[in-house]
């Protein structure tokens, strides 16, 4: 048996080869970005009107900010979408919009606000700078500046800039491929009669689902008997596509617990079993050709803990993140003992209620077969053996991806 901190260690050093492919921006929320991305053209692409107002030159207004008075006729008008096309002439002024191209011959803009205008001519109030109220082409970032580094997720605004910039594929790290395959000769599908000796496999279900939500890309759910050869069968077939196998139930030491033996003739290669935990002490892990196998515990509480500590974070990595749990601390509310021997996940509630530090409240229900634990849990803390916390002590926990809120 080896502790939790030796097990991550091998899983890490087993990851499987990361992958990559392109995708259509429109279909890229949420994806990773798997290589520096640059400009194929400058921000703004064009040099414009920061402001509704006149575009003019510099040198004919200066006069009004020592009082002068100066009156320009209008030449015509620059809209966002319709150019004024001409070069303008000197001592003239041209009606331009937010946005719109800044004609030829006009450095800067006076505001609607900061000018009278009669008929066809404009008198300007107040000037403060040349270039005042313009957009320049570039000012923003070049062509070929690195305008998204790699890993970093895709998301509405990234979406939106990539469209700007005219981009309409991007390269990122591919979902894993993962085969949710659960055994057990009492389980039964959802919307099967069930016997009273029966059991509805609500760890397809559940742990699919999972997978879903770190990202991958689950290719199977499949269910089997306690029957070696088609626990095998079904390991060989899933085998042949998937990057990662996720297999519930049968990791233990009775007679029916097939797993590891179908994962042996399949030739996967043992990496450890049995894990100084609870729940899920009999995690299984082998590996075969850049394929990772994990055994999960039949328990759903047990499979989903494991889960969320051991696979998430190996999903979140394949697909570009770092290898990580996400943590917060809070104060403990009452007393919190571990008196066992082996690193117990205590499953807890985060209430905030307006404190400085959130308030951690372990959960009465704690077995590994109780799922309504799961759904009321935000989060665990890893309590050493024989440790004790108490009430005010200061403790970390790491938060369940899907927590409630």
């Amino acid at each position: 048996m080896i502790s939790i901190k030796e097990a991550i260690n091998i899983i890490r050093a087993n990851l499987p080869e990361i992958e990559f492919e392109t995708v259509a921006v429109t279909q890229s929320l949420g994806r990773i970005i798997a290589e520096d991305i640059p400009a194929p053209e400058p921000s703004p692409r064009y040099t414009n009107s920061a402001m509704d107002g006149f575009a003019v030159c510099w040198q004919d207004v200066i006069s009004v900010k020592v009082g002068g008075n100066v009156q320009l006729p209008i030449a015509g008008e620059s809209c966002a979408g319709i150019p004024f096309s001409e070069k303008v002439p000197g001592g003239t002024a041209v009606r331009i919009n937010t946005g719109a191209l800044m004609p030829e011959g006009t450095d800067s803009v006076v505001p609607i606000e900061e000018a009278e205008e009669n008929d066809d001519m404009i008198r300007v109030l107040n000037v403060s700078k040349k270039n005042q109220h313009v957009r320049f082409q570039g000012e923003e970032f070049q062509t070929g500046t690195v305008v998204l580094e790699k890993e970093n997720r895709i998301t509405p605004s990234v979406i939106g800039l990539l469209t700007a910039l005219g981009i309409e594929n991007v390269p990122v790290f591919k979902r894993p491929k993962v085969a949710v395959i659960v055994t057990g000769t009492e389980l039964v599908a959802n919307s099967t009669e069930i016997a009273p000796w029966q059991i509805r496999d609500s760890n397809g279900a559940m742990l699919s689902s999972a997978v879903k939500f770190s990202g991958g890309d689950v290719i199977a759910i499949e269910q089997c008997s306690d029957d070696l050869s088609s626990i095998q069968e079904k390991i060989r077939n899933r085998a042949k596509d998937a990057q990662i196998l996720v297999v519930s139930g049968g990791v233990s030491v009775g007679p029916h617990d097939l797993v590891k033996e179908a994962a042996r003739l399949e030739q996967f290669e043992p990496l450890f079993w049995r894990v100084n935990q609870k729940p899920g002490k009999p995690l299984f892990l082998a590996h075969k050709n850049g394929v990772l196998f994990f055994g999960l515990p039949g328990n759903p509480v047990s499979a989903l803990n494991c889960f969320a500590y051991y696979i998430h974070p190996v999903l979140q990595r394949l697909q570009g993140s770092e290898f990580h749990w996400q943590k917060t601390s809070g104060i403990l509310i009452h007393e919190a003992v571990n008196k066992g021997r082996r690193t117990l996940f205590l499953r807890v509630q985060i209430t905030e209620r307006g404190e400085e530090q959130p308030r951690i409240i372990p959960l009465s229900a704690q077995g590994s077969h109780m799922l309504t634990s799961l759904v009321q849990a935000d989060g665990f803390i890893l309590f050493r053996p024989q440790e004790t916390k108490s009430a005010g002590d200061s403790v970390q926990v790491f938060l369940y991806p899907w927590r409630r809120k």
